[in-house]
């Protein structure tokens, strides 16, 4: 930004990893996100707010997340939802031999399992690009995640000087099975210092919690 410019001034783009964040509040800052309360913040605090994505999976005939899916929409959300598929993760099988008779036992070291995945992450991501791609005035966008994967995403997006991103995420801690922010978001503001910055969500928990 020039001196004196406040990217709070600018157009700014709100895009919600919502399964990402949330989760990553709950296991690293222990609070849940109030998205009634978050809009009326994202209000208050961009002025010039032209867009708030909300990105989820649904499963299909899920009427309870239809119902509120449509009370976000009321609140001002635009809600980006694709449908949950069904992946089959094989059981792993090894043949392990006996020490003492030299009998080989099949074993499963891990069973068969049922995974749901949207990848609302790619959605996502391709909008940030379209967004970024299409700006001819400086404008700001504001991603909620903690997910590396974005980190090429916003590298490309910022490759058009009107561009500033920030990422509102958890904070790096030490305990491996708390920390849920990506080293590679962190490294990020190394790279592109002035067209980045990485944000603390628990500094606005009291507003959005």
């Amino acid at each position: 930004m020039k001196s004196g410019g406040n990217l709070s001034d600018l157009p700014t783009y709100v895009l919600i990893d919502v399964s990402n964040i949330r989760s990553c509040c709950l296991n690293t800052c222990n609070f849940r996100i109030d998205f009634n309360k978050l809009m009326n913040y994202l209000k208050q605090k961009y002025p010039k707010l032209q867009d708030a994505r909300y990105y989820e999976g649904i499963a299909k005939g899920d009427k309870n997340k239809n119902l509120e899916f449509k009370k976000l929409e009321k609140l001002g959300y635009s809600i980006k939802s694709l449908s949950r598929k069904s992946y089959i993760n094989k059981a792993i099988i090894k043949n392990i031999e006996c020490r003492k008779c030299h009998h080989k036992n099949r074993v499963t070291v891990l069973p068969q399992s049922k995974k749901l995945k949207s990848n609302v992450d790619v959605f996502l991501a391709t909008e940030l690009l379209e967004i970024a791609f299409s700006a001819k005035k400086p404008i700001h966008i504001i991603l909620f995640s903690c997910d590396g994967d974005y980190a090429e995403a916003i590298k490309s997006a910022v490759k058009n000087p009107n561009i500033y991103v920030t990422v509102i995420a958890t904070p790096p801690i030490k305990d491996p099975e708390k920390n849920t922010l990506s080293s590679r978001l962190k490294q990020l503001y190394k790279e592109i210092p002035n067209q980045y910055q990485l944000s603390n969500i628990s500094i606005i928990k009291n507003y959005i919690s």
